[in-house]
């Protein structure tokens, strides 16, 4: 469809001193000089070679040949590129861990990070990868203070801190680039919160003297000291942001949904395994390479997937079993990478031109071989309205061959329970509109009626 479609996404132009163009085969980094020689310099280290095959930062070959004006850098392309207003609180630690431990180990070898933002981490399943090697510069030695710590606070500690403490939500991020002020939570914060840290040392003292900055010229003055005091001042710093992130992280609670997979009383104990048997049987006929699987909540059917081998991106609208699902990732080392996404309200592309950043659907487009969608439907049907041909067409674009639907029939505890007495107004959403619909784009390759008359189906794209 080509409405899913959006522009090709632009070739970064924010940093001066280069750019990345995404294409088929690679993410294309150009440098310019003098700052070439740095990044050369560093990706001949051992450091570099142990982070990359540690996974924890982007591989780099050299392009370009010799004696170019401009250095060229091919990086692989990560199987699923996210963004931080989707993700879930466990994945932004997890990208914080990742900025401030390889500022760490960066400074042990005279480098550290001039940048510091979500953006700068991608995702392969639950695990955090580091992909712009050109904000890795060389330590000033003398020089106690993280030219990036602004920017930390601003994009990581303060959104976390005001998503845990005041229930801004994460996935306001997208309009704002640069992260908070302090002032902007300031404002908001009851006087006990501005007096409990971190908010003491992140955002009331820093909003308090505000003012007093601006009197000054806006600028404080970074005294040079001794090279071996400098790395344990930043050494110290990184230690105590780390904790700070850690602290203002919330811990995961129960939801609505993040429970369901093991409170739901509308399947008995024999539909649990008919149904698990028959997804199961499924993704063994489709051997997919990559699932996307549409209202995972905790992830039970997610992992199916990723135990058939494939690379797994789980969506749901309940943040909870999100981040449930996330963490479960992390333990087990799976290859699902679970997003805070709502198929019926998709991200959209952001930032300049609406270019910069894909929107979800024009990310999906063609790399999904699979689509699970279990007891999905009858919500996007009634509680977002969304047409059944609607439905039926865009999961044909979302999959390039496979899709695994389950069909909750109108009689259905939870169909009516999302009618909430507006019976006549759904009167047309019947088994026959449903395999009509469906009809238009895919054939049906196996099926199984459960005894609460679900309809589990494998069907397959024409």
């Amino acid at each position: 469809m080509a409405e899913l479609l959006t522009f090709p996404p632009l070739t970064t132009f924010r940093d001066p001193a280069g750019s990345v163009e995404l294409r088929s085969d690679g993410a294309y980094r150009s440098i310019h000089a003098p700052f070439d020689q740095d990044i050369l310099a560093f990706l001949a280290t051992p450091l570099a070679n142990e982070l990359v095959a540690q996974g924890r930062l982007v591989a780099s070959e050299i392009v370009s040949p010799a004696g170019a004006e401009t250095l060229v850098l091919r990086h692989p392309r990560i199987s699923f590129q996210s963004f931080p207003w989707e993700w879930s609180p466990a994945l932004w630690l997890a990208a914080a861990e990742l900025t401030l431990n390889l500022c760490s180990e960066l400074l042990q070898q005279g480098w550290i990070l001039k940048d510091a933002t979500p953006l700068n981490v991608l995702f392969q399943g639950a695990r955090p990868i580091f992909v712009d090697v050109l904000s890795i510069e060389r330590a000033d030695p003398n020089r106690p203070i993280w030219i990036a710590y602004g920017q930390f606070v601003r994009t990581f500690l303060l959104p976390m801190l005001a998503h845990s403490r005041l229930g801004w939500p994460l996935q306001a991020a997208i309009i704002r680039r640069d992260g908070y002020e302090p002032e902007d939570i300031y404002a908001a914060l009851p006087l006990v919160a501005r007096l409990q840290q971190p908010a003491l040392s992140a955002v009331t003292l820093p909003s308090v003297l505000a003012g007093s900055k601006k009197l000054k010229g806006g600028t404080i003055a970074t005294r040079s000291v001794e090279p071996e005091l400098a790395r344990h001042i930043l050494q110290k710093t990184f230690k105590n942001l780390l904790l700070q992130m850690r602290k203002v992280t919330p811990a995961q609670r129960s939801s609505t949904w993040s429970d369901y997979a093991h409170t739901a009383t509308h399947y008995d104990e024999d539909d649990h395994k008919r149904k698990r048997g028959f997804v199961t049987r499924a993704l063994l006929n489709a051997r997919p390479t990559h699932v996307l699987d549409v209202g995972s909540n905790t992830g039970v059917y997610s992992n199916l997937a990723a135990d058939a081998g494939a690379e797994v991106v789980s969506i749901d609208t309940d943040l909870q079993a999100i981040d449930r699902l996330c963490s479960s990732a992390k333990e087990t080392g799976k290859n699902i990478l679970p997003l805070c996404v709502d198929l019926s309200h998709p991200t959209p592309a952001a930032g300049w031109e609406n270019r910069e950043n894909a929107s979800f659907l024009s990310r999906c487009t063609g790399h999904f071989d699979t689509v699970l969608m279990l007891a999905v439907l009858h919500h996007l049907l009634l509680r977002s309205q969304i047409p059944m041909g609607r439905i039926a067409s865009l999961c044909s674009t979302l999959t390039t061959r496979h899709l695994i639907l389950e069909w909750v029939p109108p009689t259905d505890t939870m169909f009516q329970e999302l009618v909430r007495g507006r019976d006549a107004i759904y009167a047309h959403i019947t088994e026959d509109l449903f395999r009509e619909s469906f009809s238009r784009y895919f054939v049906i390759v196996d099926e199984l009626r459960l005894a609460n008359h679900r309809i589990m189906l494998h069907l397959e794209k024409k």
